[in-house]
C-alpha cells in the first residue's frame, strides 16, 4: 500500500470544488490507485499509458490520469511507494491548455517543485 500526497496547488484546487461531489471522488480515486501498489507491484498509476509523450524532455517524468472529467498530473513510482499529484487541470476541454503547450508546460513547471502539503487518507 503505497501513499498519494498533494501540494498546496492541489489542495486549492480540490477546495475550488467545494461540496460538488467531485472532490472527494477525486481524493477516494488517488487515495485508490496508490493503496493497490506496493514497492513490489505496481499499480494504476505506473502503467505506462500515463507517461507525457508530448511533453518536453525535463518533463516526461510526470504523468497524468483523467478522473471524471478532470486531469491530475503526478509524479512517483510504485518502487518509493510514494506518489505526488501536483496539478489538476480541471473540467478539462479539448482546445484548453493542451499539453503540448508552452503555457501549460510552464505553469506545470512552476508547481512541480511545490513540497507536498498533505498526504490523502482513505
Amino acid at each position: 500500500m503505497c501513499s498519494i500526497s498533494v501540494n498546496r496547488t492541489v489542495d486549492e484546487q480540490i477546495a475550488e470544488l467545494g461540496h460538488s461531489g467531485d472532490k472527494e471522488m477525486i481524493e477516494r480515486r488517488l487515495f485508490n490507485f496508490a493503496n493497490e501498489a506496493d514497492r513490489n507491484r505496481s499499480g494504476p498509476l505506473d502503467t505506462p499509458d500515463k507517461r507525457m509523450r508530448r511533453m518536453p524532455e525535463d518533463l516526461r517524468h510526470i504523468r497524468k490520469i483523467s478522473i471524471g472529467r478532470h486531469r491530475v498530473y503526478y509524479t512517483g513510482h510504485y518502487r518509493q511507494c510514494s506518489y505526488k499529484a501536483f496539478y489538476i487541470k480541471m473540467f478539462k476541454k479539448s482546445g484548453v491548455d493542451d499539453d503540448d503547450t508552452r503555457k501549460f508546460q510552464k505553469i506545470l513547471r512552476q508547481v512541480l517543485g511545490e513540497p507536498s502539503e498533505r498526504n490523502i487518507i482513505g
